[in-house]
């Protein structure tokens, strides 16, 4: 059950840009990429490229030691869908999709927000959305019945 304290700190922490109460920002890195001639072009590929999105998710289920239908069927993910996934090594799903994965998964910020990036999303520090996702990430807050009662609260489409 979701308090009334615990909604008040993810309202101040939408209005804060992300930022917990108390808290000092600390700056996203930006990585500095070098300018590359075309020559380089696959070393530099070769050297930088981070793992594909669904070799990232199988590290993760590998990781937790989980079977995969048991993260699957708590993200609400269909059977088929997650085959298809799993089956397309350069699959992208929906950023839903792939926020569902990482609190079925019941990952750390940190850990989230790699998995998001694999797949090219990342939780935006602009979008109210996003912002409600991460508080209850931050909090380790993970039961869908929680998450979707935050979300309901602000007005938002639930898992």
């Amino acid at each position: 059950m979701i308090t009334t304290a615990f909604l008040l700190e993810c309202k101040q922490y939408i209005k804060n840009g992300g930022i917990l109460s108390g808290s000092v920002f600390a700056p996203v890195a930006i990585p500095s990429h070098k300018a590359v001639d075309m020559t380089g072009a696959e070393e530099y590929l070769k050297n930088n490229r981070d793992l594909f999105f669904v070799q990232q998710l199988l590290f993760l289920i590998d990781k937790s030691g989980k079977k995969d239908s048991d993260i699957y069927k708590k993200a609400g993910i269909d059977r088929r869908l997650f085959s298809k996934i799993r089956s397309n090594k350069e699959y992208t799903p929906a950023k839903k999709t792939v926020i569902a994965l990482c609190l079925a998964l019941e990952l750390p910020r940190d850990e989230a927000d790699i998995l998001l990036s694999s797949a090219g999303y990342s939780l935006s520090r602009a979008d109210d959305f996003d912002l409600t996702v991460a508080f209850c990430i931050e909090r380790n807050v993970y039961d869908f019945l929680n998450i979707n009662e935050v979300l309901d609260h602000f007005g938002f489409e639930v898992f």
